[in-house]
């Protein structure tokens, strides 16, 4: 069987570059940090960047540079990968680079892990740099809560006018329902000592 020219340098540039790939290791959540280390890399065509999972229940999902903190329609998914505390086995996921010309952009799905910097890419350049797209990921934070603060009382609707809302929970607890007739427990307790005047009224006589 002959080779052509052509035929048998693709095939030694394809095994030069197998040879010559490197193997990027990046942790995530190492530590029980929300942190990918390191947080870039600058990787060739055939280089493999794998991933291992240190804690928690992190994710490595592929985004882009202006929306760091949602997941590419098209793009790769670890998935969650749930560490037991305590274990000494750490799953590992990797993805292989095709194109070393377009930056890749990465973040943990485990809210709001992104938004407190949990991302990574894979070379970033001189305009689109990680530190822009962790800027771009901390952007994303949804607003501060107006919750109240641990231990403060909370209602579901306002109190009728010139009630107190400890006293619309207890009409609403003990009251029977208006125009049924029945009378709430409260009220009943009080009809034996109305029977007992009414009984030594009557003997008195």
């Amino acid at each position: 069987m002959r080779f052509s020219t052509g035929a048998a340098l693709a095939f030694l540039a394809s095994a030069l570059t197998t040879v010559l790939a490197e193997t990027f290791v990046v942790t995530v959540g190492k530590d029980a940090s929300l942190l990918f280390e390191p947080t870039s890399v600058q990787a060739k065509v055939g280089d493999v960047i794998a991933f291992q999972f240190m804690s928690k229940n992190h994710t490595v999902t592929q985004s882009t540079f202006d929306n760091p903190c949602v997941a590419k329609a098209d793009g790769v998914d670890s998935g969650y990968q749930f560490i037991p505390q305590g274990t000494n086995v750490f799953p590992q996921w990797s993805i292989t680079v095709n194109n070393d010309t377009a930056p890749l952009w990465f973040y943990c799905a485990q809210q709001p892990h992104c938004a407190r910097g949990m991302v990574f890419a894979v070379n970033p350049t001189a305009e689109r740099t990680f530190d822009k797209f962790k800027t771009n990921a901390a952007a994303s934070a949804p607003p501060a809560s107006s919750a109240p603060a641990p231990g403060a009382a909370t209602t579901t609707a306002a109190p009728a006018a010139g009630t107190s809302q400890a006293d619309t929970g207890t009409a609403n607890a003990l009251s029977a329902p208006a125009g049924s007739g029945a009378m709430s427990s409260a009220s009943i307790s009080g009809w034996p000592v109305v029977l007992a005047s009414v009984l030594i009224g009557a003997l008195a006589l």
